[in-house]
C-alpha cells in the first residue's frame, strides 16, 4: 500500500508572509511535532515518518525566505515571530494535541525561538523541546568558546545556505581553502567583498561577525518546558549545547556521544558505528525521554532519574561511552 504524501500546509507571519511546509499525518495522533528548517521541508519525509510511527502528526516548514516560504532570507532574524505564529495557527488547527518542538542545528534555534515567543509569564502551550547540536545564534556560529573565529565552516555554510532561497552546491575544497586563506590574511569581512556575493549577502555576512553572544538565561530562562539537548563530543557547537542546558531553568536532560555535527550519521569508523547502533543510538534517549514527560514514547528503566520526586535537581545527563558501547545515565548538579 502506497503511503499518503505529506499534505501542503500554509500559515502566515505577522506581516502576512506566506510560510509553507508539509505536514505528515498519522491515523490516531496523540501529539504534534513541529520542525522549522532552512534545509527544504520536502527533504524531511523520513524524519516526519519516524514521528508518525511514534503517534505524532509532524509539520516540517520552510523558514521565511527559504524554498517555498515567501519573504527575504535573513538567518536568525525572524524565527521567534514566525515560529510563534505557526504555533498559534497549529493550536487552532489541532486543538488538544500536545505540541513538541524538534530540530537540529539551525532548526534547534527555531524551536527555542518559537517556544520563547509563545511563553507568557512562565506558561507555555509547548509540551517539550528537543534540540540537537543547537546552533544558538549568529555569534555562537561565528566564534568558538575560546573566542576564535570559526572561519572554514562559516564560509562553507554561508556560501551554501546563507545567501539564496535554495541551497547551492558546496565550495570545492581548493576554493574553500583559498577563501579561508584570504579571510585570515585580509579579514573575514574584507575578503568576502571579492567573492562575488550580492550586497544583501555581504550585509548578512557583516551582521554575522558583529553579532553578540546570546544571554541564554535572560533569553530562555522564563520557559518552563522540559528540554532535551543532544550534542556530540566532536561537534563545533558542543560548548554552547552544554551552556544551554546549564542556563535552562526547567527540567532538562543533556545527552552526548562520540560524534560530530551530523550525529551518528557522520561516524565513519565502522566499529564505532556498530557500537552506537548496539547501544540503541539516539532512539535510546529520545523515546524514553518523551515517555517520561507523559508524551507518546517508549518507557525505559533508566528514566527513573528523570521522574524521582525525591530528587530536587532538575538536570540529568546521558553519555554514550565508546569504549564500553553503553549509555551511562546520571543526575547532575543544579
Amino acid at each position: 500500500m502506497t503511503e499518503e504524501p505529506g499534505r501542503e500546509h500554509l500559515c502566515r507571519g505577522g506581516d502576512g508572509t506566506a510560510l509553507r511546509g508539509r505536514i505528515w499525518e498519522c491515523a490516531d495522533p496523540e501529539g504534534l511535532v513541529v520542525i522549522r528548517t532552512p534545509y527544504d521541508a520536502d527533504q524531511h519525509e523520513t524524519t516526519a515518518r519516524s514521528w508518525n510511527a511514534r503517534g505524532y502528526h509532524c509539520l516540517v516548514q520552510d523558514v521565511r525566505g527559504r524554498y517555498r516560504s515567501a519573504g527575504a532570507w535573513s538567518p536568525y532574524a525572524h524565527e521567534g515571530d514566525d515560529g510563534g505564529r505557526v504555533i498559534a495557527h497549529l493550536l487552532d488547527e489541532y486543538d488538544g494535541l500536545p505540541l513538541v518542538l524538534f530540530g537540529a542545528s539551525y532548526a534547534a534555534h527555531t524551536a527555542l525561538e518559537a517556544a520563547r515567543a509563545v511563553t507568557r509569564e512562565g506558561a507555555s502551550p509547548v509540551s517539550a523541546i528537543i534540540a540537537l547540536v543547537p546552533a544558538l545564534g549568529l555569534a555562537e556560529t561565528a566564534w568558538d568558546a575560546q573566542g576564535s573565529p570559526q572561519i572554514p565552516h562559516r564560509i562553507g555554510w554561508w556560501h551554501e545556505h546563507g545567501r539564496h532561497r535554495r541551497s547551492r552546491p558546496p565550495l570545492p575544497a581548493g576554493e574553500l581553502d583559498r577563501r579561508v586563506a584570504q579571510a585570515r590574511e585580509r579579514g573575514v569581512v574584507e575578503a568576502a567583498e571579492h567573492w562575488g556575493w550580492s550586497p544583501s549577502a555581504l550585509t548578512g555576512w557583516r551582521r554575522l561577525w558583529s553579532a553578540e553572544r546570546v544571554d541564554l538565561a535572560s533569553r530562555y530562562g522564563h520557559i518552563d518546558v522540559p528540554l532535551l539537548v543532544i550534542s556530540g563530543d566532536d561537534d563545533f557547537f558542543h560548548d554552547d549545547a552544554r551552556r544551554l542546558a546549564r542556563a535552562w531553568s526547567a527540567p532538562n536532560h543533556f545527552a552526548s556521544g562520540p560524534w560530530g555535527h551530523r550525529l551518528a550519521a557522520g561516524v565513519a569508523d565502522p566499529t564505532l558505528r556498530s557500537g552506537i547502533r548496539a547501544a540503541g543510538g539516539l532512539t535510546h534517549i529520545i523515546d524514553p525521554w518523551l515517555a517520561a514527560q507523559g508524551l507518546p514514547g517508549a518507557p525505559a528503566e533508566w528514566t527513573g532519574i528523570l521522574t524521582d520526586a525525591s530528587v530536587s535537581a532538575s538536570r540529568t545527563r546521558s553519555t554514550l561511552d565508546p569504549a564500553s558501547g553503553a549509555w551511562r545515565h546520571e543526575r547532575t548538579s543544579p
